[in-house]
């Protein structure tokens, strides 16, 4: 195996998963701390639903959360697009994001 023919692409995993680590905290910081929406991230994993029985967020809420995930990590998420967000869970949202072309 050569080393630098695989390290770019090992540059590029890591560097997702990064990502993928702060688009995460950033959802549970912001539905936690500034939406005020969860008391507590116990018992929340990339499988918890976006909605009931996960974080909890309502349409308005989604909407509030989504425009925030668009100014932070400069991606565009049209209207239209929102309300099947709500199908997602957890990891289903960081992934639309990171596909989204999600920037740091």
């Amino acid at each position: 195996m050569n080393l630098l023919t695989t390290f770019p692409l090992e540059m590029a995993i890591m560097s997702t998963s990064t990502l993928d680590n702060e688009i995460r905290e950033f959802v549970l910081t912001t539905v936690i701390d500034e939406m005020n929406i969860l008391l507590s991230r116990d018992g929340i994993t990339d499988e918890s639903p976006v909605t009931v029985g996960g974080l909890e967020l309502d349409s308005l809420s989604l909407i509030e959360l989504t425009l925030r995930l668009e100014s932070r990590f400069g991606v565009e998420i049209p209207d239209t697009d929102i309300e099947p967000l709500a199908s997602l869970t957890l990891g289903g949202l960081v992934s639309e994001v990171v596909g989204r072309g999600a920037k740091a």
